[in-house]
């Protein structure tokens, strides 16, 4: 009989919980296993002996803490290893193995987006009450505007309902300069800054740019202008999880996933207006960035001088066109560092890049690591 993982304390059809069963699956599927989500009503800790006897033998379990809580301690497992995934510090005294988000790096990947737009000033949306990966995002949001010579606010958050929030809200926003770039730390945080935005007449983007976190679709395309917001990679989490559980950690007890991509929508598109050709330029870059398409080239097939090209891009886009070219081609080399075994110098070929020299460059600026630790630490 196949060994099974049991991911517990789950919410049917809970989108993030979807994405992190995928990658549950696709480890288990690698070693021949059964992945099994376990809704919450059904992982009572009185429950756990019966689940482990039916359905053994059990791989392990992961064990889902994103509402801040858990009432399943170690003990409970017996010799079945258990990871915690998004488990508070503290939980059970730090025992367990665990698996969290990358909340600096979360951080990093916004302000990098709204500082495309070259703000005036910065400024940081905690969620309600206190959560330490809110806590975290804030904390190095205002380390990066500080570093970078620029002010910026912080909301002070209260346990509060979310009608209370937006009316505290209304004045802040009305208070902030006109060119500021806003960091809502998820997208429940980022649609009550749209809201209060609109009832104290600030206008997004031509006032404010605004990035949220979680890339919830629905929330981000439902507001008039549309939410960019930052996709956390929650399939790796569910394999990385899985993988800890077979390995024991090997000797690590604790991992991080974090930032998939960025989902670029109006709210860091600057001020500009939606011009036809500007978004056949977006297209364009993004089927022909990694053939090495450059400025000048996508320049020379635009109507107008490149000058224009880059002013409205910029207006447009909220950052310039090789900004955007720069961003397609890294999305592609860490997909292939992620998820193939392609030498370096052959990424270097494939992602438009004149030399693996200027890729290693171009790489470590970006994400701060060599492309050999990066794969490291994120390979599939």
């Amino acid at each position: 009989m196949a060994a099974t993982i049991l991911y517990l304390d789950t919410i049917p059809g809970e989108r993030i919980q979807n994405m992190t069963l995928a990658g549950i699956r696709r480890y288990a599927a690698a070693r021949g296993w059964d992945a099994v989500a376990v809704p919450r009503e059904e992982s009572r800790p009185a429950a756990i002996p019966a689940l482990l006897a039916a359905r053994k033998p059990v791989a392990g379990c992961v064990v889902e803490c994103s509402d801040g809580r858990s009432d399943l301690p170690p003990r409970l497992f017996g010799r079945v290893p258990v990871v915690y995934l998004h488990a508070a510090p503290s939980l059970y005294g730090g025992r367990g193995m665990r698996v969290n988000a990358d909340n600096a790096a979360i951080a990093a990947a916004a302000f990098r987006e709204l500082s495309a737009g070259r703000p005036d000033a910065y400024a940081v949306v905690g969620f309600r009450g206190r959560r330490t990966w809110s806590e975290e995002r804030e904390r190095t949001f205002l380390a990066l505007a500080k570093k970078a010579g620029k002010p910026c606010e912080t909301f002070r958050r209260r346990n509060e309902e979310v009608e209370e929030k937006i009316s505290r809200l209304v004045p802040w926003l009305a208070a902030l300069p006109r060119k500021c770039a806003i960091f809502a730390v998820n997208d429940l945080t980022m649609a009550e800054v749209a809201e209060a935005a609109r009832k104290a007449r600030r206008a997004i983007p031509g006032e404010f740019t605004l990035v949220g976190v979680d890339n919830n679709v629905a929330m981000c395309d439902s507001f008039r202008p549309t939410l960019s917001s930052i996709q956390i990679d929650h399939e790796r989490a569910g394999y990385v999880a899985a993988r800890m559980l077979a390995t024991g950690g090997a000797g690590d007890n604790a991992a991080l996933f974090g930032p998939l991509s960025i989902a670029r929508r109006q709210s860091t598109r600057g001020s500009g207006r939606l011009v036809p050709h500007i978004l056949k330029a977006v297209e364009i870059i993004r089927r022909e960035a990694c053939d090495g398409l450059t400025a000048a080239a996508l320049a020379a097939r635009m109507p107008g001088s490149r000058r224009l090209l880059e002013m409205r891009f910029r207006e447009m886009m909220g950052h310039s066109v090789l900004d955007e070219i720069m961003h397609v081609r890294m999305e592609k080399v860490k997909t292939l560092l992620a998820q193939t075994g392609t030498s370096i110098d052959a990424i270097a070929g494939l992602c438009g890049f004149g030399s693996e020299i200027r890729l290693r460059h171009a790489f470590h600026d970006c994400t701060g690591l060599s492309m050999r630790e990066w794969r490291k630490r994120n390979r599939t």
